[in-house]
């Protein structure tokens, strides 16, 4: 069985849901779904052979946020440590992407991205608590992946699943904004700023910083692969507006295909 992300290589689910979840939906068995990521040389990328992958680095100023990104292959340090080996590369084949911590598209209707960071921590409540859970999430790719499932107020779409891409062990699963109450500026009734917010990416790790806020309403959906890369957690976080255009799903799905994992 193939899910319909984009992805050409196979996850095999190894094991069951790590655990009671949110929303109450129940873990599949032994099954395959579809890999967003691959890890063999970057220049294999169909459309952008022979490209010297581009650095992304915004943290030190050299791709700000929300800047327009060219066809071609860029190159993340997720962990923002120059000290350990893990890159991770990607290709941006369309127009009209734009620099994050991976990359993302916006319309009118809503947006697509792909983040690719590691995570330090969550926040205590997405809607009610902003605060970073104290003490902070424990250190594992299941704690991580435990942690976003109790994650109140996502729904749990997609149970968390031992996967394993290629030679890395980890986990998948997927969140979506339940149907909260939007004020008429269209942030979300009685939440502390009115936003949901989530992970703590790398960049924001130390002060000041900020957890993930990019969710649009009810029906963000967000999917997420968790992994162990030789001893560094990885995320790779895939989100969705729910009235996105299907050609910027596609646009991103394509991104999702093209990540290769290098340490």
């Amino acid at each position: 069985m193939k899910a319909h992300l984009g992805g050409t290589l196979a996850l095999l689910v190894v094991a069951a849901s790590v655990g009671a979840c949110t929303s109450g939906s129940e873990a599949t068995d032994a099954a395959v779904v579809s890999s967003p990521v691959a890890t063999t040389d970057a220049s294999a990328t169909p459309g952008v052979v022979d490209l010297t992958p581009t650095i992304l680095d915004i943290v030190a100023g050299k791709a700000e946020p929300f800047t327009g990104l060219e066809p071609g292959v860029y190159s993340i340090d997720p962990d923002l440590d120059p000290s350990t080996p893990i890159q991770v590369t990607f290709a941006v084949l369309a127009q009209g992407w734009k620099t994050w911590i991976g990359a993302a598209k916006f319309s009118d209707a809503g947006h697509v991205g792909v983040s690719i960071t590691t995570v330090s921590n969550l926040v205590s409540q997405a809607c009610r608590d902003h605060s970073w859970a104290d003490p902070p999430i424990g250190p594992s790719v299941q704690d991580l992946a435990t942690s976003l499932a109790h994650l109140a107020p996502f729904r749990v779409t997609s149970a968390p699943k031992h996967v394993s891409v290629s030679a890395f062990p980890g986990m998948h699963l997927e969140l979506t904004v339940p149907d909260l109450p939007i004020s008429n500026d269209g942030t979300f009734t009685g939440c502390d700023e009115g936003m949901l917010k989530s992970w703590v990416a790398a960049i924001d790790a130390g002060e000041p910083g900020d957890a993930f806020y990019g969710y649009t309403g009810p029906g963000y959906t967000e999917e997420l692969w968790i992994l162990d890369v030789e001893g560094t957690r990885l995320m790779i976080a895939a989100g969705r507006s729910p009235g996105s255009p299907s050609e910027d799903v596609k646009e991103m799905r394509a991104v999702l295909d093209s990540i290769r994992i290098q340490t």
